[in-house]
Order: C-alpha cells, then structure tokens, then sequence
C-alpha cells in the first residue's frame, strides 16, 4: 500500500514539475511577442523583449541592427483586452478591422512624434502609406484576425507576407503581428491574446 502512494506521489511531482516547465517554456519570448529581433532566426537571441506588454509598436532598421519598442498596452487592468474584443466581433468586417488597426496606428504617430526616438523614421510619410497598406490588405488582415481569434481555441497560427506587408500569428504564443514597411524600416504592431 505504502508504495502504491510512493508512485502516485511520483507521478504527482513529476505531473506538476512537467506543468512549470511547460509554463517556463510558454514564458519565452516569440518573435510576435512584445519583441524586436533584428536578426530573424528560429529563436530570439537579439534585440529587446517587454515582459509585461499586451500591445506594443516597435520600428525596426534591420541594416543597423537597431529597434525602438512603444508600448501601447500593459498587463493588468487597462490592457489591450477592448482591442482583442472589438477584433474578434467580427473578423470578417474587413473594414471595421482596418479602422481599428487605423486607430492604434494613429496612437502610435501621436506617441513617436513628441518622443526622440533614435530611429529616423518618416512619420509624416508612415502616416499616408500606413492607411493605404491596411485598406490595400483588408482582406488580409481579416484572415489573420481570424486565425489570431481561433488560435485562442487552440488552432495553429499563421504566416502571410508580401512586399511592404506582413501578418502572422505564432503557432504557440497566439499573438498577433502585424507589419508595414516604410522605406528601409518597418514598423510592426504586436498584440496579445485574451489572457
């Protein structure tokens, strides 16, 4: 008797320790995460990281190696939970979709421009070609709200580039990125899941 509690006593601890180093493992950053990384490999290894963001902007020069992440959206109780809500109503309204990554884009304009980045982008000139790469990808940036909503259920991510665009949603961290070139720099929106 004793031993049959020594075994599922083992089991046990090693059920749990299994479980903290799946939640140690999901804890890593991903590229889609709150993340930039210059040098895109299979894992990150260079760049920045933000820990506790649910919705960031980040502008990347990859020539240089260099990036400056703007948090839009810590955890916690103002987070980025009304923009996950007000994409997943209707994933299929490909314009309200593009009016609310419009919205989030003009929070990030507003922020660059009173703050002293070290990247020289043109925001004057993002903020023209921005728009126009959202409505020229809304059908796009529907299918990938879709997969970013169905990856919540457990489904796998998604991957969708062009020149001058980029969308994906990691296969295990569920966010969403979203990317937009701006001559030599890109500038990309990354969101978290519901958590």
């Amino acid at each position: 008797m004793i031993s049959l509690y020594r075994l599922i006593a083992s089991a046990l601890v090693v059920a749990c320790a299994g479980l903290g180093m799946d939640k140690a493992a999901a804890e890593n950053a991903e590229r889609e995460k709150c993340t930039c990384d210059t040098q895109l490999q299979s894992e990150p290894n260079n760049g920045a990281w933000v820990k506790n963001a649910t919705a960031c902007w980040s502008t990347e020069d990859r020539g240089r190696q260099w990036c400056d992440i703007t948090v839009q959206s810590l955890e916690g109780p103002i987070s980025s939970n009304t923009v996950v809500g007000a994409l997943f109503r209707d994933p299929t309204d490909s314009a309200a979709l593009v009016d609310i990554f419009h919205d989030q884009f003009q929070q990030f304009a507003a922020s660059s421009l009173s703050s002293n980045s070290l990247l020289a982008i043109d925001m004057q000139r993002a903020t023209k070609e921005v728009p126009a790469l959202l409505k020229e990808n809304e059908s796009r940036i529907s299918s990938c709200v879709t997969a970013f909503r169905d990856a919540t259920f457990g489904k796998a991510g998604i991957r969708d580039e062009s020149d001058g665009f980029r969308c994906s949603v990691g296969e295990t961290s569920g966010w969403l990125r979203i990317e937009f070139r701006i001559g030599d720099l890109w500038i990309a929106y990354m969101l978290a899941p519901n958590a």
